[in-house]
């Protein structure tokens, strides 16, 4: 198995530094950065896309929700939302995150999350993609047989 590519954003250095040591001590995990802020976080994410997010939830100017909505759902990697309060917790599901850690992350709550995340990328990777399918579907350089317009 491939080492999960992850990033690390948390406004708190200390939250952060913690978490990034227990993350390191996991033998799938490879840590590719960390940011210190939500915008940092939309610019790394776009051009590093990690395959997983440990994603802090409140963080000055713009949070982590405000993240995810801004990679956008389409692009936005497996995110496991951490934070010191239990309240958004239903906000994190309805964003698909694959887990919710409460601060400060204990080494095995951290080990189920990853072995969540793990579980998560493989069923992605399993699943074709929409241009892998659509090349099956017709091979290259010739023109589509039939077109199927339904009508509701």
């Amino acid at each position: 198995m491939n080492k999960i590519r992850t990033m690390v954003v948390d406004d708190e250095p200390t939250a952060r530094e913690r978490l990034l040591a227990l993350l390191g001590q996991e033998k799938d995990i490879e840590i590719i950065g960390e940011c210190a802020d939500g915008s940092q976080a939309i610019s790394a994410i776009q051009q590093q896309q990690p395959d997983l997010v440990f994603l802090d939830v409140q963080m000055p100017a713009c949070d982590g929700f405000r993240v995810i909505e801004d990679v956008g759902p389409e692009r936005m990697p497996a995110v496991v939302l951490v934070t010191a309060y239990d309240e958004y917790a239903l906000k994190a599901f309805e964003v698909h995150a694959v887990d919710y850690l409460l601060k400060p992350v204990e080494p095995a709550r951290l080990g189920e999350a990853i072995e969540r995340a793990a579980q998560r990328l493989a069923l992605d990777q399993a699943r074709p993609s929409a241009a892998s399918v659509a090349a099956a579907a017709r091979p290259p350089g010739r023109p589509l047989e039939r077109v199927l317009i339904r009508e509701e």
